[in-house]
């Protein structure tokens, strides 16, 4: 059994806060660039960027869809979401996986099509801690199933 000591909580803290402060010092520039561009061409590289990362947040629910069904289905690897776990005992893992995905990228479609009514940069960057958040959850996932 492994004990944690003060040091290491202590150095996981200040790493956490770190990367904390970093993601909010990158969406705090990314607002101030979009809010600096009010012309016509500032308008098209925010609307270029929100929907680039719309389609690529859709990419990654793609991925972990993959591969949550993967580590679910060939590994020893036991699902932390509760929603999932239960629908998949209703419907079966493969049909819930898509099911639900599907959900997620309807609502992401929905998002990509009103993407001209993302008026303020708290939207873009909202979208781009989405992307960063959902990016540590598919390389959690790939690494749970490379190791596992």
């Amino acid at each position: 059994m492994y004990r944690i000591t003060l040091p290491i909580l202590k150095n996981t803290g200040r790493h956490f806060l770190n990367s904390a402060g970093t993601l909010f010092s990158s969406a705090r520039n990314l607002c101030a660039v979009t809010l600096a561009n009010t012309s016509a061409s500032g308008k098209q590289l925010k609307y270029s960027l929100n929907s680039a990362l719309l389609i690529v947040f859709a990419m990654l629910h793609t991925a972990d869809g993959f591969l949550t069904y993967f580590g679910l289905k060939f590994t020893s690897v036991d699902e932390a979401n509760p929603v999932l776990v239960f629908v998949a005992g209703v419907m079966g893992l493969g049909l819930s996986i898509f099911l639900l995905k599907l959900l997620c990228l309807s609502a992401i479609a929905i998002l990509y099509s009103a993407r001209r009514n993302l008026g303020n940069c708290w939207s873009t960057a909202t979208l781009f801690s989405a992307d960063a958040f959902y990016s540590y959850v598919v390389g959690n996932n790939l690494f749970l199933v490379v190791v596992a």
